[in-house]
């Protein structure tokens, strides 16, 4: 009886997890970079943004690249329940030596358990989260440097962002129980988050609806075009290639590398030297056999 593997060392969950790390690491570098103009958001929230905030479009498209790795990793996590509870009802079908096959297959290949809830909950919120906050910052974007033939647009997205900021509020994004104290307080926190951008995204839209309602007078336009105006997102940094160590004993070290280095020089040492051993040896034998005067010099 095989025991099953956890879903730990599974393909699927170790890639996923890998892009929830980079979607953390993003995270952590966009709020580095509004953190310069939190000061100045604070005392005059809304819009115009001050001069030192950073350009709306780049961080949007730092969101929705975030937005898209944990939306992957999530996708990823849920892979190996999905294969394994696909996988059963084809052994059921098989007959003979494919039954066996198929049997050992799915032995080898099953996991113990599935992804904890906690993560994937984790996953969809914060997917859910930084997609509504790239929208909202599309929607700055447009209302700040579109003039007066984008005000539509901008009042578009920031309605588009408030509506799923407001699901995220009511916990309508991934659903589920909270089964700990550690999950509770991480929603807490997400939640309060959720509030604050709530109220920004509100300030904004309110900010650019006055102005398209009185200056720009442009349609606001449909979900499904906003959608098709959305660009691609953007890495905060480049992924560096895994590069595998140098071990620091054994095979593969530089002492082991050094080592058998002299191995090869001595024994190429060694060959020269019995190579001229030999050849002294053959010349004193044939300097041997002419012991006497006229040797092999017969007429």
């Amino acid at each position: 009886m095989s025991c099953p593997r956890p879903p730990d060392i599974s393909r699927e969950v170790v890639i996923g997890l890998s892009k929830m790390a980079l979607a953390d690491a993003q995270n952590l570098a966009i709020r580095k970079l509004l953190s310069k103009a939190a000061f100045e958001n604070t005392l005059t929230p809304g819009p115009p943004l001050p001069k030192s905030h950073p350009s709306p479009a780049l961080v949007a498209k730092l969101h929705l690249e975030c937005a898209a790795l944990y939306a992957t990793a999530r996708s990823l996590v849920k892979t190996p329940g999905a294969s394994r509870a696909s996988s059963k009802p084809k052994i059921r079908m098989s007959l003979g030596r494919d039954k066996d096959r198929s049997a050992n297959t799915h032995g080898d290949d099953e996991t113990g358990e599935e992804v904890a809830p906690e993560l994937r909950r984790y996953l969809a919120d914060e997917a859910a989260l930084h997609a509504a906050l790239a929208r909202k910052w599309l929607g700055v974007d447009a209302g700040e440097h579109g003039g007066t033939s984008k005000g539509g647009i901008a009042v578009g997205f920031l309605i588009w962002a408030k509506k799923e900021l407001e699901e995220l509020k009511s916990g309508h994004a991934s659903g589920g129980m909270i089964s700990g104290e550690r999950e509770k307080e991480i929603r807490e926190r997400r939640k309060a988050r959720v509030l604050e951008e709530l109220e920004s995204t509100g300030t904004f839209l309110v900010g650019y609806k006055k102005m398209n309602d009185s200056i720009s007078f442009q349609p606001v336009p449909p979900q499904s075009d906003l959608q098709a105006m959305i660009p691609a997102g953007l890495l905060a940094a480049v992924v560096k290639p895994y590069a595998k160590p140098t071990p620091a004993f054994g095979p593969g070290s530089m002492e082991y590398v050094r080592r058998q280095a002299e191995e090869l020089e001595l024994l190429e040492t060694q060959s020269n030297a019995d190579s001229v051993v030999s050849t002294s040896s053959t010349a004193v034998e044939s300097t041997s056999n002419k012991s006497y005067a006229g040797a092999e010099a017969y007429y």
